[in-house]
């Protein structure tokens, strides 16, 4: 991942295609790399970010991934912007009761 928005369309693939999003810890990752990708055997010697598991609704691994922190942190911060207009545009539109 490169930035938020290739996070955010994977967000939007993964609740399109009903897949299963769960936080893995490193060890786990790394137990799904393949060692003949050349990329993938670069991230084994990574530390710190966040790593994620996506499956099917039958349990397949699709895809496992490692996050940096600053676009991690970036995506939760913009996803809490986005809850928080949400949260206000709710209070806008709320009609008081007549008693």
């Amino acid at each position: 991942m490169n930035g938020i928005s290739e996070l955010m369309a994977l967000a939007d693939y993964c609740t399109k295609h009903k897949l299963t999003t769960k936080c893995i810890t490193k060890e786990e990752h790394d137990a799904l790399i393949d060692l003949e990708n050349g990329d993938g055997a670069w991230v084994l010697h990574r530390n710190g970010g966040i790593r994620l598991k996506i499956t099917s609704e039958s349990g397949e691994v699709i895809l496992s991934l490692r996050i940096e922190d600053n676009i991690w942190n970036g995506y939760a911060e913009h996803v809490a912007d986005w809850h928080q207009l949400a949260e206000n545009a709710k209070a806008l539109f709320q009609i008081p009761s007549k008693n």
